[in-house]
């Protein structure tokens, strides 16, 4: 059989492709590149890697869904949901918090594995997988110093003022589309105790958040003057997220079932129960229809 090393036609190629080295040289580094080539492990998708025995479970401060407390602890409604199921699930949890917008883009590049609590978007269905069932359910309401002076505003009563979301924030496709738009003048701030902060020094007329949270963050921080209200639009499911490039993938149907399961023993509803009660959430009370103003400062 013809070595094709000594090949005349072989040997020309070698030499087009590296002119400026000797035909030895050129010879001895293209069997060295084959070789390499050969050896080097082919990419494959994140579902298709091995398994998930530790599940990096991240979370931002966002109460009574998700906090820390002054002694460390990690505490929450949908943290503790997800412990529950990554324990009956007999899978490690390592919990990690940081900004939300930072999480979020964390979790889409797979550096994070799974988010305890967030609403379902269009762009995020790109990088994500949610869980089947809610986790909770918000409403969504404006925090301000009384300068809006009607009760369940609506966007257009918004509109002419300067409104704050914490960066990453999503409530809706309603509010999601009218700030697409610029039919509602948003700044984003990097956390909700910033843009509490912004009303109070009158830099700001109000802050976009979820009602259990604003009952939670008046009730407990130094902002007396502030007040909300709900806004008058459809409220929001929250679900947990898998990264679509995390081997954890590989965990979200059994997550699902988990969950169900955690419905079916009463221990879900139990825990969030508990949490919202807290905050003396509607939701939980029966007063879904009352749409007066709170004042929760402290």
């Amino acid at each position: 059989m013809k070595n094709a090393r000594n090949d005349p036609e072989f040997r020309k190629i070698i030499l087009a492709a590296f002119p400026t080295l000797p035909a030895k040289a050129s010879l001895c580094l293209m069997a060295f590149l084959l070789m390499l080539l050969f050896q080097l492990p082919f990419a494959r998708p994140a579902s298709a890697q091995g398994t998930c025995d530790k599940v990096t479970v991240g979370y931002s401060y966002y109460p009574p869904f998700s906090y820390q407390s002054p002694d460390g602890g990690v505490h929450g409604a949908s943290i503790e949901v997800a412990k529950r199921a990554f324990q009956k699930m007999d899978v490690n949890v390592e919990l990690v918090q940081m900004p939300w917008a930072r999480l979020l883009l964390e979790t889409q590049n797979g550096g994070v594995d799974f988010i305890t609590a967030a609403y379902r978007t269009r762009d995020r269905l790109s990088w994500a997988t949610y869980s089947d069932i809610p986790i909770g359910y918000e409403r969504i309401v404006a925090i301000h110093d009384k300068t809006i002076d009607i009760d369940n505003p609506s966007l257009e009563d918004l509109r002419r003022k300067r409104g704050l979301l914490r960066r990453g924030d999503s409530h809706g496709v309603e509010v999601d589309t009218a700030i697409a738009k610029n039919q509602l003048s948003i700044t984003e701030v990097p956390e909700i105790e910033v843009g509490l902060r912004m009303i109070t020094a009158g830099r700001a007329d109000y802050l976009l958040t979820s009602d259990a949270v604003a009952r939670d963050v008046l009730r407990n921080h130094d902002f007396p003057d502030l007040v909300f209200d709900r806004v008058n639009v459809a409220g929001e499911a929250l679900y947990a997220l898998f990264s679509k490039h995390s081997n954890c993938i590989v965990l979200a149907d059994r997550f699902n079932e988990t969950i169900r399961s955690l419905y079916q023993d009463d221990l879900m509803p139990t825990v969030l129960v508990q949490y919202l009660k807290s905050v003396g959430s509607p939701l939980i009370f029966g007063m879904a229809e009352d749409n007066g103003r709170n004042m929760l400062g402290n």
